[in-house]
């Protein structure tokens, strides 16, 4: 399939309505003719009003020829300027603008001008977690390469400091279950062995002589293949892109190569960051891997599920964190808008993209998100904002937020335990007056604009994953449409931020859609067990049902992420997630 003609029917179609001239019926009589010639003429206007039953001056038929052979031509000269992904609109999206109004003198940094990034913010270490440090035990079998791949950031931090293990051997340990699950999981596209080694001999060497970069210093990662990581390929899970090398190393793996974190490799996403499905398999869930695990952060959950590195980095631009944390049995934690930079990562959706962390821990999560937040210079819409650990939280009065007949059965649980630990429940409701579905312009037209050069050039469907239908679609799409959309979004922003503030945390709700488009944070936490029946096939023995930990999604005001830490840590701790890994990754 190509979509390289200079003249088609689509794109003059796009044309006439864009101008806004006659009904559907004439723009489309009129947009056949000028396929069938190739030149759009006063005579074939004529026709094509006649067509229409639509009656035009001489002067609007000459204006109506000079204005379409105009944008003609500027659409001619647009599409032979290089706009790399690396280019961004001119335009920033910053809901919280709208949402709040903090005095420039409580931030942490002025993130309105190109200076250096602001790393002022604390990071969260072992004094500033304080009690929440209270999880890490002897519990960990230091002789049991599955209970070491099973520990968190603090277990594996504090083994590393005391001698228990090493940075080497938790890579190689690493490295080693990528390389015998993979076949099964089909997480991996790329291991940066050589580099992970290198790194990690190097945290060694640095602790050893008393350099201590932090809690990931030594800490082994994998990163969703949408981060660029030169030299190594980034993919973006398309098999127009299998060798594609980006030229700008990411933001958040400088920021993690800072902080000592040792990466294991690139894993795999949906095609174009959709779905589980790429361009060398189906990603699979580690808890039935007759399942896929859900996208587009589908490796990145996939291998924490598993055990196959201690966190990972994933992104959401709708679900793409929620949906397959929560399919993997794992924390996955999407940050307000802004709060992470998404410099050298494929831009999906200008103004809904996030980058966030994916762990087994809630604390590990906070303790990613520490490392990698903030303004950085590169990527208009990151700001520093302050994020440090509450160390007098308590569950004693804190608001959770209800939508009635929105919680799921896990979630009720969860109600319940909270209910006995002191929490308040508040009933609420998010306002219906903007049609949120509307809104979802701004992806379809932010996607397309991303990929239109391969959607011209390309001969075949399969180059688009599950795009195509919404990469058609949005070529039709009105400029005025997508503005009025972005106006709605406005109110829907200022509307959804004020349910929020009613509470501290919103527990469960239908909210996905709208808190992708306000850039609210969410959290997906994994607390407590249950089982997971599944249909015996015939002829199949009878076989223990397997266990498998619950999950839940937290939601707060913009910039809350530290509650949501520390009520994830809490239900974690209330509800201990067991078993910690599935059996056939154990």
């Amino acid at each position: 399939m190509s979509h390289s003609h200079s003249f088609n029917r689509r794109s003059w179609l796009v044309r006439v309505s864009a101008i806004g001239i006659g009904s559907v019926t004439f723009q489309r009589a009129l947009a056949h003719k000028a396929v069938t010639t190739g030149e759009i003429t006063e005579a074939m206007i004529r026709e094509a009003q006649w067509i229409a039953d639509l009656e035009l001056t001489e002067d609007e038929i000459k204006a109506l020829l000079k204005e379409l052979k105009a944008q003609q031509e500027n659409e001619r000269k647009l599409r032979e300027c290089a706009l790399d992904a690396d280019v961004g609109p001119a335009s920033v999206f910053t809901p919280y603008f709208f949402a709040e109004n903090i005095p420039a003198s409580e931030e942490p940094g002025n993130s309105s001008s190109a200076v250096a990034p602001n790393r002022s913010v604390p990071l969260w270490n072992r004094a500033a977690i304080g009690t929440m440090e209270s999880h890490v035990s002897n519990r960990v079998d230091w002789n049991d390469e599955s209970s070491i791949a099973a520990a968190g950031v603090l277990e594996q931090a504090e083994g590393i400091r005391s001698g228990k293990i090493t940075s080497k051997r938790l890579t190689e340990l690493y490295l080693a279950r990528l390389k015998k699950h993979d076949p099964v999981l089909r997480c991996v596209v790329n291991l940066t062995e050589e580099r992970a080694l290198q790194q990690a001999a190097k945290a060694d060497t640095e602790l050893g002589q008393g350099l201590d970069r932090g809690l990931l210093h030594g800490i082994p990662w994998g990163a969703k293949d949408i981060i660029a990581i030169p030299p190594f390929k980034t993919t973006w899970g398309g098999k127009p892109y299998r060798d594609q090398v980006r030229p700008n190393m990411a933001t958040v793996v400088d920021r993690l190569d800072q902080a000592g974190a040792v990466l294991l490799g690139k894993l795999s996403v949906g095609t174009y960051a959709w779905g589980d499905v790429w361009y060398d398999g189906t990603t699979k869930n580690p808890w039935n891997v007759e399942q896929g695990s859900s996208g587009s952060s589908a490796g990145s959950s996939s291998a924490v599920g598993a055990g196959l590195c201690t966190f990972a980095l994933g992104s959401e631009t709708l679900g793409s964190i929620v949906s397959p944390t929560r399919r993997c049995r794992v924390m996955g934690l999407r940050p307000s808008f802004g709060r992470v930079s998404r410099y050298g990562c494929m831009p999906l959706a200008w103004s809904m993209d996030k980058i966030g962390p994916i762990a087994r821990h809630a604390i590990d999560c906070g303790i990613v998100l520490s490392a990698i937040h903030g303004f950085d210079g590169k990527d208009p819409t990151a700001v520093d904002r302050p994020f440090a650990p509450l160390k007098d939280f308590s569950v004693q009065g804190l608001k959770i937020g209800i939508v009635e007949g929105q919680l799921s059965e896990s979630e009720k649980i969860v109600l319940e335990q909270l209910k006995a630990d002191g929490a308040k429940l508040v009933t609420l409701a998010y306002p219906t007056t903007i049609p949120q579905e509307a809104l979802m312009v701004g992806l379809d037209v932010e996607s397309a604009s991303m990929f239109d050069s391969l959607f011209r050039t390309s001969q075949s469907e399969e180059d688009f994953g599950l795009w195509g239908p919404s990469f058609r679609k949005s070529q039709f799409v009105r400029g005025i449409h997508y503005v009025q959309s972005m106006r709605a979004r406005t109110l829907l922003i200022q509307e959804t931020e004020k349910v929020l503030r009613e509470v501290d945390v919103v527990l469960g709700s239908d909210d996905l859609l709208r808190t992708n488009l306000t850039g609210h944070p969410s959290m997906v936490v994994r607390c407590g067990t249950q089982e997971l029946r599944r249909e015996k096939k015939e002829g199949e023995e009878d076989t223990a049902i397997p266990m498998a930990p619950r999950t839940i999604k937290l939601t707060a005001k913009y910039f809350s992420e530290s509650i949501l830490v520390s009520l994830g840590h809490h239900l974690q701790m209330a509800l201990p997630p067991e078993p910690v890994l599935p059996a056939m990754f154990r």
